[in-house]
């Protein structure tokens, strides 16, 4: 279900079906469906396991962004070339 295929398309309607509040700030409603664990945690989208929680843009991209800056502040090791 991971990355923007058929399955993902319809868990996130369903997910967004009954118009919910964000999970995260719990002030905004949900317009997206955010990743948890996130996808960047994973080498291959098509490996993700995990759910998906309603989430209202500006929530879902910080969190994309923190995760993604977190990321590339780690240490290169040769095999990560």
């Amino acid at each position: 279900m991971a990355g923007r295929d058929y399955q993902y398309r319809k868990a996130r309607k369903q997910l967004l079906a009954s118009q919910p509040m964000c999970y995260w700030c719990k002030e905004k409603p949900a317009t997206t469906a955010d990743h948890e664990p996130p996808l960047t945690a994973f080498p291959d989208p098509s490996l993700w396991r995990g759910v998906l929680l309603p989430a209202c843009l500006s929530c879902n991209s910080s969190r994309g962004a923190r995760f993604e800056n977190a990321r590339r502040k780690k240490p290169k090791r040769s095999r990560d070339w």
